[in-house]
């Protein structure tokens, strides 16, 4: 080929790159730039999980949210992850009211108690496979009946406080205090200063508002009130 021909060759190539690149100014200039998302995935598919309120393995892919940094680098299906330190580890913080993360609803929600049968980091457990998920416990009821120990909360809604209580199945009689409180919330006081708070049990029988009953097996409380006394 001679020095003509490689001139003319280059002159050609040239031509069409000025073409290329006048073509490619009329479909960038002055316009935005488009988002790109970039996803990814596992390698092994049955690992992959939809997007859901579960924490950990696959949030990196669409997956599930991280709730703290300890599930940054998941370990592979069936290894327990360290039990994070709640001094240095950043943990997810929101609240759940109308106005954020939404109220809790209470037709729907359940509290359940797990055998951990060892399980030491009881936060990360959707690493674990299906065989080492803990099971629910269980306890016979008043029919006999074996039943597992998952429920609804047992609530009850103050329309004057506008608050929901909790319904109580057990009375610590040591910790339970009768107190009476005055507008401002705190404990009012009697005619001689003391607060108007006690306990519902004392030893002394003269400073007790209930007692046992050996003979019949159960508490028993004072009907009567003893003035003097």
């Amino acid at each position: 080929m001679t020095i003509i021909e490689h001139i003319d060759k280059l002159y050609a190539e040239i031509t069409e790159l000025k073409n290329k690149i006048s073509d490619f100014d009329k479909n960038t200039d002055n316009k935005d730039t488009s988002p790109i998302s970039k996803v990814g995935s596992q390698s092994t598919k049955s690992l992959n999980m939809p997007i859901s309120a579960n924490s950990g393995l696959g949030a990196l892919f669409g997956g599930a949210v991280i709730f703290n940094s300890e599930e940054l680098a998941f370990p592979p299906m069936g290894e327990e992850v360290p039990t994070p330190d709640e001094k240095t580890k950043s943990y997810n913080q929101h609240t759940h009211s109308r106005h954020s993360g939404g109220a809790l609803i209470i037709d729907a929600l359940e509290i359940v108690e797990y055998d951990w049968n060892g399980i030491q980091n009881k936060h990360n457990l959707q690493n674990l496979t299906e065989e080492q998920q803990p099971k629910v416990k269980t306890e016979i009821n008043s029919s006999g009946e074996q039943v597992d120990k998952i429920g609804l909360l047992d609530l009850i809604f103050n329309s004057d406080t506008e608050s929901w209580g909790v319904s109580a199945y057990e009375i610590d009689i040591k910790k339970c205090y009768f107190v009476e409180r005055d507008e401002d919330g705190e404990i009012a006081l009697d005619e001689r200063g003391n607060e108007k708070k006690s306990p519902l049990y004392n030893e002394d029988p003269t400073k007790t508002a209930i007692i046992w009953d050996e003979n019949a097996g159960c508490w028993r409380l004072y009907a009567t009130y003893a003035p003097g006394v």
